[in-house]
C-alpha cells in the first residue's frame, strides 16, 4: 500500500458532526418528530397518548428534513456531497415553488394534503436557494446572507404575535397558519444554520475578537428585534384597547423610537469602553517599543559577529594561501561560509520575531488536529524523509488565531526535528487537557531535549547553546513566547521530562478577557 504525504501524522478520529451539522440534524429530527409524534404515525391509539401534542403540516416536516439533509451534505468536502445537496436543495425549492404558485385543493382530512402557509413555504424556498448558491457560489456571500435574514424576519415576528396574543391578529395573514415550532425551527435554520455557514465567512467575522465583531455582536441581534418587538407589541395594545390604524402608528413609532433612542445610548456606552481599552493597548505598545530597543541592542550585536568570523577567517584564508597551506585555507573557507549560512537564518528569526511582535490577534475556534496538521505541513519532506511521526492524543477546539498558533507548532516541530537522535524514530506527541483556567497543551519529543543549566533562557530572543544537539538561530522559542503571551498564556519547559524535550503552553478559555486584563 502506498504511503500517503500525510502518513507520518496520527490524529485523532473526526467527529461524526460538527457543531453546525448537529444544529442542522436537530432542526430535521425535530420536524419529525412533532410530524410522526403529532399525527401518532398514522396509529388510533397512538394518537390517544398525547393528545395535545403540536402537530406539523407534513409537507412542512419533510421540506425541513430534505433542507436539513441538504444543509448537513453542503458542510461535506467530497463533490459527491456538494451535489447531493444541490439536487435535495433544488427539490425542495421546486416542491414549494409548485405549492405557492398552484395551491392545490386537495382533501382536508387528509393530513398530508394540507398546505403550509405562504410563509413558510417562502421560508423554505429562500433556505434551499441558500443552500444552492453556497454550494455553487453563484452568488456574493452577502446576497445569500440577506437572503437568509428576510426569509427569517416573518418566522421570528409570528414568534412574537403568537407569544403576545396568541395568534395572527389578521385571519388573512399569511402568516396565520404557521404553528409556533414552525416558526421557531425556520429561525433557528436560517438565522443560525444559513447564516454562520463557513462559506459565507459571516460566523469568521461574528467571532473575531476586532471591534468590529464585538460591535456586531451586540447590535445586530438588538436591530433585528427591535422593529419586530416594538411591531408585535403595538398591535397587541391596540388590540387590547381596540384602536384605529392612527393609534397603531402613534404606538409602533413610540416604541421604535425609544428602543433606538436606547441602543445608541448603549452603543455610545461601548465605544467609550473600547476608547479606554484602545488607550490601555497605546500605554502596553510603549512599553514594547521600551523593550524592542532593548532587543534590538542585543539583536545588532549577534548580527555583527557572523561578520567579524567572515573577516577574521578571510584574513586566516589569505595568509594560507599566500604560505601555500592548502589544508589550512580548506578549513579556514569551509568556516567562513558555516559563517556566512548563520546569518540569513539569524534575520529571517528576526524578521518572524518582529512579523509576530505586529500580527493583530484574530480570534477563531480552530481544532488542535487542524493546527498540528497545517504547521506538519510545512515540514512535510523533513518529516517524511526521517520517518518522524507526530501523535495528536486528545483533540480539542482551541480559540486562539490559528495562523499564529499554527506558527508555534511550526517551530516546536522544527525544533524536535533539529534536535533529533539519529539512532531511533523520532516521535513527537502533541496532547491537550482542559484545566481551571483553559486548556493546557503539551509538545514532547525524545530528542536530545534541553540542556537543564541553559533551558531557562530558551525563550529569550537570540539564545544560544541552549539543546545539546543541533542548530538554532535562538529565535524560535523567542517567537513561540510572544504568540502564546498575546493570547493571554504562558510557554516554558517541563524541567521533569528527561527523555527528550517537553514544552508547555498553556491557552485561556476565553483568551479576550486574558488579553484584555493585561492590558489594564
Amino acid at each position: 500500500m502506498p504511503q500517503s504525504s500525510d502518513s507520518y501524522l496520527l490524529l485523532p478520529r473526526r467527529r461524526l458532526f460538527s457543531g453546525l451539522e448537529w444544529h442542522a440534524l436537530a432542526i430535521g429530527t425535530l420536524a419529525a418528530l412533532v410530524l410522526l409524534v403529532g399525527y401518532g404515525f398514522n396509529v388510533a391509539p397512538v394518537q390517544t397518548i398525547l393528545p395535545d401534542f403540536p402537530t406539523m403540516k407534513p409537507r412542512t416536516a419533510g421540506m425541513l428534513v430534505a433542507v436539513s439533509i441538504a444543509y448537513i451534505l453542503s458542510l461535506r468536502p467530497s463533490r459527491g456531497a456538494q451535489l447531493t445537496s444541490t439536487l435535495l436543495a433544488a427539490a425542495v425549492m421546486a416542491f414549494a415553488a409548485w405549492i405557492a404558485l398552484t395551491r392545490p385543493e386537495l382533501a382536508p382530512e387528509n393530513p398530508w394534503a394540507i398546505i403550509p402557509s405562504n410563509a413558510t413555504v417562502f421560508g423554505l424556498f429562500a433556505g434551499a436557494l441558500a443552500i444552492v448558491a453556497i454550494n455553487h457560489q453563484k452568488r456574493p456571500a452577502t446576497a445569500i446572507a440577506v437572503l437568509a435574514l428576510v426569509a427569517a424576519i416573518p418566522a421570528l415576528f409570528r414568534i412574537l404575535a403568537l407569544l403576545l396574543f396568541q395568534g395572527a391578529p389578521d385571519a388573512n395573514s399569511p402568516l396565520n397558519t404557521m404553528a409556533l415550532h414552525t416558526a421557531i425551527l425556520l429561525v433557528w435554520f436560517l438565522l443560525v444554520c444559513i447564516l454562520l455557514h463557513p462559506k459565507l465567512g459571516v460566523a469568521r467575522v461574528l467571532l473575531r475578537a476586532s471591534l468590529r465583531g464585538r460591535l456586531l455582536r451586540g447590535a445586530l441581534v438588538i436591530v433585528v428585534i427591535l422593529p419586530i418587538a416594538a411591531a408585535a407589541f403595538s398591535l397587541f395594545l391596540v388590540d387590547a384597547i381596540d384602536g384605529a390604524e392612527e393609534t397603531l402608528f402613534a404606538f409602533n413609532a413610540t416604541m421604535i423610537v425609544t428602543m433606538g433612542t436606547i441602543l445608541v445610548w448603549w452603543l455610545s456606552s461601548v465605544a467609550e469602553r473600547w476608547q479606554a481599552e484602545a488607550n490601555a493597548h497605546a500605554a502596553r505598545l510603549s512599553r514594547a517599543n521600551e523593550a524592542l530597543e532593548q532587543y534590538a541592542s542585543s539583536a545588532a550585536h549577534d548580527l555583527k559577529a557572523p561578520a567579524r568570523h567572515v573577516l577574521l577567517y578571510g584574513e586566516l584564508l589569505e595568509t594560507a594561501l599566500a604560505t601555500g597551506d592548502m589544508a589550512s585555507a580548506r578549513r579556514h573557507a569551509g568556516l567562513i561560509r558555516q559563517s556566512a549560512l548563520e546569518l540569513p537564518g539569524l534575520v529571517d528569526g528576526m524578521l518572524e520575531h518582529a512579523r509576530v511582535a505586529g500580527t493583530p490577534i484574530s480570534l477563531t475556534d480552530t481544532s488542535l488536529s487542524e493546527l498540528v496538521q497545517a504547521a506538519a505541513a510545512q515540514h512535510a519532506a523533513s518529516l517524511m524523509t526521517a520517518g518522524a511521526v507526530i501523535r495528536v492524543v486528545r483533540d480539542a477546539r482551541l480559540r486562539c488565531d490559528s495562523a499564529l498558533m499554527t506558527t508555534v507548532f511550526q517551530v516546536l516541530i522544527a525544533n524536535a526535528m533539529k534536535s533529533r537522535r539519529r539512532d531511533g524514530r523520532l516521535e513527537i506527541t502533541i496532547d491537550c487537557a482542559r484545566d481551571a483556567d483553559g486548556w493546557r497543551v503539551a509538545v514532547e519529543d525524545n530528542g536530545a531535549g534541553f540542556d537543564p543549566e541553559v533551558a531557562s533562557a530558551a525563550f529569550n530572543p537570540l539564545a544560544r547553546g541552549v539543546r545539546t544537539a543541533g542548530a538554532s538561530d535562538g529565535m524560535g522559542l523567542a517567537t513561540c513566547r510572544n504568540i502564546v503571551q498575546s493570547h493571554g498564556g504562558e510557554i516554558g519547559i517541563d524541567p521533569a521530562h528527561r527523555t527528550g524535550a517537553r514544552v508547555v503552553f498553556t491557552l485561556p478559555a476565553s483568551p479576550k478577557a486574558s488579553i484584555a486584563k493585561g492590558m489594564s
